[in-house]
């Protein structure tokens, strides 16, 4: 019996949930930071003021109540990852990316009114990859990083950092994939 039960508490622990991602190509790769250039995608986002930006939950709510037919159309729309957030101003933002869709046009309008939808161009950008949980305390020792990496190799940022978490709640931390990212001219 204890075979068992172990053996289905590890099966949801590692198993590997596959999400369509955004689609990038590999441009050049030093040990954990790359650089990639992607396309334009369109974004299903919500803001809040920055000084909320600890109710992340909630924004992780309204964005997945839409794509579970919290909308318009009551229907379903694949989750995909990653889930991107970042500070915009005065606000703190989170996307969920509408991979499935080529036209704004094509999503069923929200029921909330606060999620908003734009097409998303990154184009190049430079990525630190990292496991484990996130936190302002990782958050930081990662953009840092990143940023002596910018600087060495001559690159402007063109966009705020983002922080991109691909895994479920449940995922083990330290088999977490978690990146930090940025524009670059």
């Amino acid at each position: 019996m204890k075979f068992i039960i172990l053996l289905s508490l590890s099966s949801i622990l590692l198993s590997e949930e596959k999400y369509k991602e955004p689609q990038f190509i590999l441009l050049d790769r030093e040990d954990n930071i790359e650089i990639r250039e992607y396309g334009n995608y369109i974004v299903a986002k919500t803001s809040i003021p920055l000084e909320s930006a600890k109710s992340e939950n909630n924004m992780f709510r309204v964005l997945a109540s839409y794509i579970f037919g919290d909308n318009q159309k009551n229907k379903k729309i694949p989750m995909t990852a990653p889930v991107t957030t970042f500070e915009n101003n005065n606000s703190y933002e989170m996307i969920f990316y509408m991979l499935e869709s080529e036209n704004i046009e094509d999503l069923p309008l929200p029921n909330a009114q606060d999620i908003i939808f734009e097409t998303m161009s990154l184009g190049k950008c430079a990525v630190i990859n990292f496991s484990w949980f996130v936190n302002d305390n990782r958050i930081n020792k990662y953009q840092k990083q990143l940023e002596q990496f910018l600087e060495k190799n001559g690159y402007e940022t063109q966009s705020p950092f983002m922080v991109n978490r691909y895994d479920p709640p449940w995922r083990l931390p330290f088999m977490r994939r978690n990146e930090v990212l940025v524009k670059i001219d």
